[in-house]
């Protein structure tokens, strides 16, 4: 079966969190078909590249572990998508997770999707797995529509690429290249290949779990 998604997961130095990252990403045989993660090691000093051995030794015909120079986060997002095999792709960082119901639901209902843009809810969550908010849209759903009729709400302004899942050829389509040695790339991630997505669909499902509060992201007070 050819791969539905590829997940690419830029990691650096993440050892603390990847277990349960990778763990998240964990589906029934049937689903496993359908899934490719690649774990993108950004040069990390710690053990998050045998970490991510680990699961492909487990799992070698879902995670893949891309070992590399470091390059900062964009060149891991550029190399996940070179190499990605998956009709759709999506970034998920190595602190986050997936709600792992929700992504067997998620694959089985993209296997017959065909629209360029998928959209998904998510979570923000504290360090320890607490949630702080729910994050859903109020579009039609489950329905293939043209992007024009969403693309001037106020919602789809504010969208967050925790909720983006791509078409990936439409993106190759464009030679897509994210900026590296940036910080906050993930709106490089939401505007430029939106520029190339015509037809949209929403899923209701609670899929990204968006961690908040871990001390050193970008998104800390301390360093924003």
């Amino acid at each position: 079966m050819d791969k539905i998604l590829t997940i690419v997961i830029p990691t650096y130095n993440m050892e603390k969190y990847l277990r349960h990252n990778l763990g998240s990403l964990i589906v029934p045989e049937k689903e496993q078909q359908m899934l490719e993660v690649l774990i993108v090691n950004d040069g990390s000093k710690d053990s998050s590249s045998a970490i991510g051995h680990e699961y492909q030794d487990k799992y070698p015909d879902v995670f893949r572990v891309i070992d590399k120079p470091n390059g900062n986060y964009g060149s891991c997002v550029n190399r996940g998508l070179k190499e990605a095999k998956g009709k759709y792709i999506k970034v998920l960082d190595a602190d986050d997770s997936f709600d792992n119901a929700s992504l067997v639901k998620y694959l089985n209902q993209l296997q017959s999707c065909d629209a360029d843009l998928v959209i998904t809810d998510y979570d923000l969550v504290t360090p320890e797995g607490g949630l702080i908010q729910h994050k859903t849209y109020s579009f039609e759903s489950n329905k293939v529509m043209p992007i024009d009729s969403i693309c001037a709400t106020q919602e789809f302004k504010a969208i967050a690429m925790h909720a983006l899942t791509y078409k990936t050829a439409l993106i190759r389509q464009i030679d897509y290249k994210q900026t590296e040695g940036i910080s906050y790339t993930d709106q490089e991630w939401i505007f430029l290949p939106m520029t190339t997505m015509k037809t949209v669909e929403y899923m209701p499902y609670i899929l990204y779990l968006y961690m908040i509060g871990r001390e050193g992201q970008t998104m800390d007070p301390k360093v924003i």
